[in-house]
């Protein structure tokens, strides 16, 4: 499959070089905010793929895991809990059940940081600009980003009265439903916005247990109110509130295989090869509620802007996690009520666009505040699986933890010819962090070493920093070197296994990246090809870890040594015709653990396999859930009806991606294998842009594959595995209108 995509890609390309004719259209000019202010993308020297508002919505792209099938290099892990959710750039990200930590891929919305892994995923809502950044960029974009970033611009409110609205319907009831109003609130100096939207679908895992519900349905709704005032020729203030309501019902992955007479097969565990079902008396609801406040403030000074954007988030996440994959469960209580407050500020300086000297300058600060209650209840004397009634590793634990971060950063970029410029950045950050943890072992607990107090606090300071030279080579095409040094800051070790002797307080992830790139425009600007080569080392990165051979299983956070990543990225943008708009892109990723000398082993791993009094050396194995090769083609023809005021659309959209380990601990039966997904769309649009009508078939060729592989031994899942919406072939209609 890997030869027959890079045969579709040489065939695209040939034909992009080949067949390009005469045309009086021309690309259109794509603006981002990658370096805090507006620049076309083909002026940032930096690696970056962008996206507005009506492309993700015409493609059906409502989250952040849809980028996986857009964006080459990116990945989405989603296990059976929001709070586990990762997302990878360059083969590398956070992946950890704990709230207190960082992530290494940040999620930013209209100037602000999420306030955690749950609320970095959460649906696009209105977006009017979604921008893909590479490579560390935590100097601009606050203290974490050490491996790249998603920034997020959601509509601004227009100076006329517009409305429109959208409504999506396909396969297991899948229901998209947004719509918004703008316009001028009684003065053309106060401009107001509220948009809306609901999304929905069926549980993907149906259950076969008498009267229990299907599980990982889709079940979420939010809303935004955007006030933007422009009190003077200087000054302008945007007040946003957003509010997103998540309520999904999880279940545990549809099993592959069981370790026969084990707790799951005894229990009636279902097993397929290529199943979507499961047997289970108990589902897991998760119910997220987040609230994000911004203000926002631009001041026209007489050679700069000053903005100042000040924020206050508020999420709630109970979870109520009682499946466990098979009859009857051993798990009458596993429950998780959480609340982070976060605050930030920051305060910045943007000198005008006119000028030999640009620079960005500013302060920020972060504080988070979380607390959580958490119970766990084992009963296998319930299920008959010991002999006298005892609860096994039952617990009761309460955590706080405060994290509070200062900052100053800037940013100068000197053209000293008008052909080559060189910026020089740095950012000094200073993190607070600490947290508490009283765990209580429940009366009949067998397992010792369940209960304690744990509190712990630390202080660390860094300096970030970049240097970019730049060369315009041709009017229409620019070559970039870059060197940075990016900083994420510590964390609280909240996932428990502290109880077994791991560090509480885990020291920073750091990393450093070189970057070569080139961002060009050929044929009349009727073919657009940037490219970038890098190689970035992490020292210190922040990975989750499993103890072994623990019921149930107990996970913590630690720093893994080291590890590197190395690769090439290219995207291609191309109008052949005049009706033909053709994208493609690929990537190559090789990331691999450079110094990883003690991490934990696998479940059954023996010392012939390399385990050694209950840890493994992982240098040289290659990061979870990084496919060496990852590639999208997508070709867009129009036909235009100018009799009819509309014009008819045929779209494909072709994505491959590598086979890839999914686990850190190298288990090689958490293998997910290489697959290629073909969407199609055909519809009509009318001329002046007011509505478009169309159908989609998503996963043409249904091909299956599965998005998250793992098990947990110790109970019998040998394999188990999840699965995105179109893990199997979809239909669906779609309109939008404007007004």
């Amino acid at each position: 499959m890997k030869q027959t995509s890079m045969l579709l890609l040489g065939t695209t390309l040939s034909y992009l070089f080949c067949s390009a004719q005469a045309s009086a259209q021309v690309l259109e000019e794509v603006i981002v905010t990658a370096q805090k202010r507006e620049q076309s993308l083909q002026e940032v020297p930096i690696s970056v793929m962008a996206f507005d508002g009506e492309q993700l919505e015409r493609q059906i792209k409502t989250e952040v895991k849809d980028l996986a099938r857009i964006v080459p290099g990116l990945t989405f892990s989603e296990p059976t809990t929001n709070a586990g959710r990762s997302v990878k750039i360059r083969g590398v990200g956070t992946q950890s059940f704990g709230s207190v930590i960082d992530q290494s891929v940040g999620v930013v919305v209209d100037g602000v940081v999420a306030s955690s892994v749950v609320a970095s995923f959460i649906e696009f809502s209105d977006v009017e600009r979604l921008e893909v950044l590479r490579g560390p960029q935590g100097m601009l974009f606050g203290k974490n980003a050490s491996a790249g970033l998603i920034n997020i611009s959601t509509r601004s409110p227009s100076a006329e009265l517009s409305a429109g609205f959208g409504a999506t319907y396909g396969s297991d009831n899948l229901i998209n439903l947004n719509g918004y109003v703008s316009g001028p609130l009684g003065s053309d100096k106060l401009l107001g916005l509220i948009s809306v939207y609901n999304n929905s679908y069926d549980g993907l895992i149906k259950n076969t247990f008498p009267g229990e519900k299907d599980s990982n349905d889709k079940d979420q709704y939010g809303g935004r109110v955007k006030l933007h005032w422009l009190a003077t020729d200087a000054l302008d203030l945007t007040f946003t509130h957003s509010i997103v309501a998540d309520s999904p019902t999880r279940g545990h992955s549809a099993l592959v295989e069981v370790i026969p007479g084990s707790v799951i097969d005894l229990e009636g565990g279902k097993v397929s090869n290529e199943g979507d079902s499961t047997f289970d008396q108990d589902y897991s609801v998760q119910d997220t509620d987040v609230d994000v406040s911004i203000l926002e403030l631009n001041y026209q000074l007489e050679n700069m802007t000053f903005t100042s954007i000040s924020s206050y988030t508020k999420e709630t996440f109970e979870d109520r996690n009682a499946a466990d994959n098979y009859g009857r469960t051993a798990l009458p209580a596993n429950d998780n009520d959480t609340e982070i407050k976060q605050y930030t500020q920051e305060l910045r300086l943007t000198s005008d666009t006119d000028g030999d000297l640009k620079y960005v300058a500013g302060l920020y600060y972060f504080q988070r505040d979380y607390d959580n209650s958490f119970i766990r209840i084992i009963d296998f004397y319930g299920l008959g699986l010991i002999p006298v009634p005892s609860l096994q590793s039952s617990i009761i634990k309460d955590e706080q933890a405060k994290q509070q971060s200062y900052a100053a950063f800037g940013q100068a970029t000197w053209s000293f010819t008008d052909n080559t410029r060189l910026s020089l950045g740095a950012r000094y950050n200073y993190e607070e962090i600490e947290g508490y943890e009283n765990r209580t072992r429940i009366p009949g607990t067998i397992q010792e070493g369940a209960e304690g107090v744990k509190e712990d606090s630390d202080t660390d300071s860094a300096w970030s920093w970049r240097i970019i030279g730049e060369h315009d080579v041709t009017d229409s095409a620019m070559v970039y070197a870059s060197i940075a040094r990016g900083y994420k800051g510590p964390a609280v070790n909240t996932l428990g296994g502290n109880s077994f002797g791991a560090d509480f307080i885990v020291g920073p992830e750091i990393p450093t990246s070189y970057e070569l790139g080139i961002k060009s425009e050929w044929l009349d600007n009727r073919l657009r090809l940037n490219a970038a080569a890098y190689y970035t080392e992490f020292e210190d990165f922040q990975a989750s870890a499993q103890v072994p051979g623990v019921i149930p299983p107990e996970f913590f956070l630690t720093n893994a040594g080291e590890l590197e990543t190395q690769g090439i990225e290219v995207e291609l943008q191309a109008l052949p015709t005049e009706n033909l708009f053709l994208t493609g892109g690929i990537a190559y990723t090789d990331a691999a653990f450079s110094d990883y000398e003690s991490s934990p082993c696998y479940e059954g791993q023996t010392e012939d396999l390399g385990c050694i009094d209950g840890s493994q050396d992982l240098s040289g194995a290659k990061l979870p859930n990084a496919p060496e090769w990852m590639v999208n083609v997508s070709a867009d023809y129009t036909i235009p009806l100018s009799t009819y005021n509309f014009d008819v659309f045929l779209r494909g959209d072709y994505s491959w991606r590598d086979e890839s380990i999914y686990a850190v601990d190298q288990n090689p039966l958490h293998v997910i294998e290489a697959y290629d997904l073909l969407d199609l769309y055909a519809g009509i649009r009318a001329s002046d842009g007011r509505y478009t009508l169309q159908v989609f078939i998503k996963n043409a060729l249904d091909d299956y594959y599965i998005s998250t592989i793992g098990g947990q031994q110790v109970v019998g899942a040998i394999t188990a595995q999840a699965y995105n919406y179109d893990y199997k072939r979809r239909y669906g209609i779609q309109l939008s209108m404007n007004f």
